[in-house]
């Protein structure tokens, strides 16, 4: 005889199965086969359409795993991957070399890595780093990646917050090779597979406009795509959204290839379909000025035509270059985000006013700039004073150019400065 919870319409079930954690989904699915059967579909889309993964051998054994299951692998549509700093596999090194499980207190937490799994993840760099790099990862994830026929979406991005002593000094040495190779043997995964994806990202997202948990690859890995483009091209043809993480500013140490600061713009070019482009062009902390050249080489090359929304974070520029970007993209262009930018050349007023020619903007977010002097501009809209200021025309119910030309009067009568500690433009 059937239960009661059995006799419940689908829908109903399905309803009730959403509020269930992970042990009572166990429970419920080993009760008989027809509640195993009822929660196939709510068990699946609760745990298996959003697939988190490091790329220590433990994660990638469970993802090829997930990817012969008949059902399961149909249901993953974003494969998240995770990566630990080197500080982290120093620390899973030393408590598998004592062997106590859990630690003692003396070893720091490793968020993310289960204790059955320390023994498998502590090997990941060491094989990063040696001989068996890159099959160490690229053989699983693309097996997994081959048999997951809707994963459409792939972030990259790091695990957790960096430290506190990274804010303001370049990423070590080690961590930077680490993530490298790491993004080499992904891509590498990807072009085998043959994926078709729509959205690729170097980092995770908070809201829609804070990028956080960056991956901030050394500038020049970017020169990777180059060998691969005709298969990169398959695998972008469809893409819709493209976020880079990068830190230009490290690459002095040194002798640069010839076009350089093209690279990022070939990368985007992959991409023809793009709708959402999102780059972080240096670590905030340590902000260059090598990124305008990346800037300059965009606004002359790149060239997109369905681009619909550009975020650009942590950069250098000249007010030139990122204008010509923006007028090229004009017909299509509806939201603009610019933060955590340095101008090196001419002033944001002159800016907000040639803002005017981009005619389809609808919202535009400006935060955390700096004029050439090295300021920081504070907004006074409507009688505040603000840190940030977001146009948005279907908020406020006003013309954009109105906004603009507001946003430029109440600049001249700061005296054509609004910087903090009275620095001039």
């Amino acid at each position: 005889m059937t239960s009661p919870i059995e006799r419940l319409p689908v829908e109903v079930f399905d309803i009730i199965a959403a509020s269930l954690d992970l042990p009572a989904y166990q429970h419920l699915r080993l009760s008989s086969r027809q509640l195993h059967s009822l929660s196939l579909s709510s068990f699946s889309k609760k745990y298996f359409t959003d697939v988190t993964t490091t790329l220590g051998s433990p994660s990638l054994d469970r993802l090829v795993n997930v990817s012969k299951h008949g059902y399961f692998r149909a249901s993953v549509t974003l494969l998240d991957i995770k990566l630990l700093t080197h500080r982290d596999y120093k620390a899973l090194t030393n408590i598998q070399k004592v062997g106590i499980y859990p630690p003692p207190k003396r070893f720091p937490v490793v968020p993310g890595v289960p204790r059955r799994d320390i023994n498998g993840e502590a090997t990941l760099y060491d094989d990063v780093l040696g001989r068996n790099f890159p099959q160490c990862i690229t053989d699983r994830l693309t097996k997994a990646l081959e048999s997951f026929p809707n994963c459409k979406k792939i972030r990259f991005r790091a695990h957790h917050t960096e430290p506190i002593g990274w804010v303001s000094i370049p990423m070590p040495g080690g961590d930077q090779l680490f993530r490298a190779r790491c993004f080499e043997a992904v891509f590498d995964a990807i072009l085998a597979s043959k994926i078709q994806l729509e959205e690729f990202s170097m980092a995770k997202r908070k809201g829609s406009v804070s990028l956080r948990k960056c991956v901030d690859l050394t500038y020049p890995i970017l020169h990777y795509s180059y060998s691969s483009s005709p298969q990169l091209l398959h695998c972008f043809a469809h893409l819709k959204s493209l976020t880079v993480t990068t830190a230009t500013a490290y690459s002095r140490g040194g002798m640069r290839r010839v076009g350089w600061e093209k690279e990022l713009g070939v990368f985007v070019a992959c991409a023809p379909n793009l709708k959402h482009l999102s780059l972080s062009l240096d670590r905030r902390g340590l902000v260059g000025h090598d990124s305008a050249s990346v800037i300059r080489s965009l606004a002359l090359s790149c060239r997109l035509q369905a681009l619909q929304s550009f975020h650009i974070t942590n950069c250098a520029l000249h007010e030139v270059d990122l204008l010509q970007f923006l007028a090229a993209h004009a017909t299509s262009l509806t939201s603009f985000n610019l933060t955590h930018a340095r101008l090196l050349s001419w002033n944001w007023e002159a800016f907000w006013t040639s803002l005017k020619d981009v005619g389809g903007l609808r919202r535009i977010r400006l935060a955390d700039l700096k004029g050439p002097s090295g300021g920081t501009h504070v907004f006074l809209w409507r009688d505040q004073k603000k840190p940030k200021l977001v146009l948005d025309v279907e908020k406020d119910g006003g013309d954009m150019s109105e906004m603009l030309d507001e946003l430029v009067a109440v600049t001249q009568e700061q005296g054509g400065s609004g910087l903090s500690g009275g620095e001039g433009m």
